[in-house]
Formats: C-alpha cells, structure tokens, sequence
C-alpha cells in the first residue's frame, strides 16, 4: 500500500512539499526527514491480522495495513502550500488506488521541536480475509 500512496502524492504533491522514495530512517543519530524539511517519508507496511469470526470449518480473519509518515517543515516560516499539502496527504487514503479495503483512516499529530514543526501520521487499511 505504500507504493500506492507514494503513486498518489508523487501526483498530487507539486510545490515545495515532495514526497520522498526513500524510507524514514535514521542516518548520523538524527531521523532523515528532520534533514530533508519538506518530504514526505513512507514507512514499509505494517500488517496486522485479527480474527473476527471463529467458525468449524472457516475463520474469518480482519488484516489492517498501517503505513506510518512523517513530514518536517520550518516552525518559524510556514511554507504557504503547507495547508494544500495537508489536504491532499487526507486525501491519499482515498484518492490512492487501493481498491480491497472497506474501512480507510488516517490521523496525525504535530509535535513543535525547536524550530521544526513535525508531522508524523499513520494510514490505516482494513480489509477482510
């Protein structure tokens, strides 16, 4: 799901916010998104599967794909595409051509360190098996 979301906001996301193909790790102790301000870092999938119905002869089982993201910016200059940047990250979760899962959420936290605003959110993905 992740490359599907890339898919989409490597589309959508034009401006001074760009999502980035590499993963969000961390190289010299500090985390790659906090040097590159302004991308969009991806996580691999996480996949998680839960029984929901027990049966004889059939179990059916829930898997919830979360994609967890993250996002940097200047705390003290805000980027003026940042709120059009925002918008089009909550619309990946529909807008992204992933097409099983019946239940779609995101959520977000921002954090403020020192003179970054950080934005770490998480996609999830709920399908039926």
């Amino acid at each position: 799901m992740r490359s599907q979301l890339l898919d989409y906001l490597t589309t959508n996301l034009t401006d001074s916010i760009k999502p980035s193909q590499e993963l969000p790790f961390e190289q010299g102790g500090s985390a790659l998104y906090l040097k590159n301000m302004r991308r969009v870092y991806l996580d691999e999938d996480n996949i998680e599967q839960e029984q929901i119905i027990t049966t004889f002869d059939n179990d059916i089982t829930q898997t919830i794909t979360t994609v967890r993201g993250y996002l940097a910016v200047d705390a003290k200059n805000r980027n003026v595409d940042l709120d059009d940047a925002l918008t089009i990250l909550a619309s990946a979760k529909d807008g992204a051509s992933i097409t099983n899962s019946y239940r779609k959420e995101l959520s977000y936290t921002t954090t403020i360190d020192n003179d970054q605003l950080i934005y770490e959110f998480e996609y999830r993905f709920y399908t039926i098996a």
